[in-house]
């Protein structure tokens, strides 16, 4: 995650930490800040950097942030950003919030956790490949799968084709699946992005291949094949953000990409829903939509 999304990523958490009644003097210790810091922090610099982000880009925008106080420095926050974001998301999991969270939430929680310890072997970069839902091409992106030691979580990321990289959760199911669940849009927005990835009893994992569900860009519900290709066994954060995330068109594939195009892209390898313009949704429309999708697929699929 860029320094940028981190400092947005704390200041919406600081948000549901204080709404949720959390106080600054308990999170100021929690992760290790003077409250009157902290304070200035949410209050001023968070709201005006996060404002001015888009018009003036990240340097710009958190040097005009910064001038608004005279109690926090620049380097001072940037040597503390990485254990501030990492507290905080510890508060956020086992603060004050968490007396009312749904049974089934820390359900989740606690798989996250357990995940780490059953995640050696399918750490490392990955390429995925699957069809994309705009041509008849390749669609081919970056993820990585790693552990978080301060938060004890498994964390994947992807770089998507629009070049934005977006961090999120991975649960391992009794050493047989992979649940990777992140989302698509920056916050508040939720795009649910959920893979499933089936994992083979093997020390040394290579390829990996499952189903991938998001929804389409006009927000229908869509399931796709997918296959993940092991690049390397260690993350780094630069190498990452610099592999390339595109779409591959008939023509250009290599030999492996032409195997895999031949498994994710085919006509009985994508799942898809529409919405229909009828108020009534009766068992007419389904049979519509059936209709639609049927003669979408034969004009798109493969011989």
């Amino acid at each position: 995650m860029r320094d940028e999304e981190k400092l947005v990523a704390i200041y919406e958490r600081l948000k549901v930490l204080r709404e949720g009644g959390a106080k600054m003097k308990d999170l100021a210790r929690a992760v290790g800040l003077a409250p009157s810091v902290l304070s200035v922090l949410y209050t001023t610099v968070l709201p005006v950097f996060s404002a001015q982000l888009s018009r003036m880009g990240f340097d710009a925008a958190l040097d005009a942030a910064l001038r608004e106080v005279n109690n926090l420095s620049r380097k001072r926050l940037m040597e503390q950003l990485d254990s501030l974001y990492a507290g905080l998301n510890t508060y956020a999991n086992y603060g004050i919030c968490t007396r009312d969270i749904h049974p089934f939430l820390r359900f989740l929680d606690g798989e996250a956790r357990l995940s780490v310890t059953k995640a050696a072997a399918f750490e490392g970069v990955y390429m995925s490949y699957s069809c994309s839902s705009s041509v008849r091409a390749l669609k081919a992106e970056p993820y990585y799968i790693r552990q978080e030691k301060d938060s004890r979580t498994l964390i994947v990321g992807r770089k998507s084709v629009h070049d934005s990289i977006r961090e999120g959760i991975g649960i391992i199911q009794e050493q047989q699946c992979l649940y990777l669940f992140f989302n698509a849009f920056k916050e508040p927005s939720l795009s649910l992005v959920s893979v499933y990835l089936q994992l083979p009893f093997l020390e040394e994992v290579d390829l990996l291949k499952g189903l991938y569900l998001v929804l389409d860009y006009n927000k229908n519900p869509i399931a796709r094949r997918i296959v993940f290709v092991k690049q390397s066994e260690e993350y780094e954060p630069e190498l990452f953000a610099r592999m390339p995330a595109r779409l591959i068109m008939k023509g250009e594939f290599s030999e492996e990409e032409q195997q895999i195009y031949n498994y994710v892209c085919g006509r009985a390898d994508l799942l898809k829903m529409c919405t229909l313009p009828s108020p009534k949704l009766d068992l007419r429309d389904l049979e519509a939509e059936k209709k639609l999708l049927d003669s979408e697929s034969m004009f798109n699929g493969e011989p």
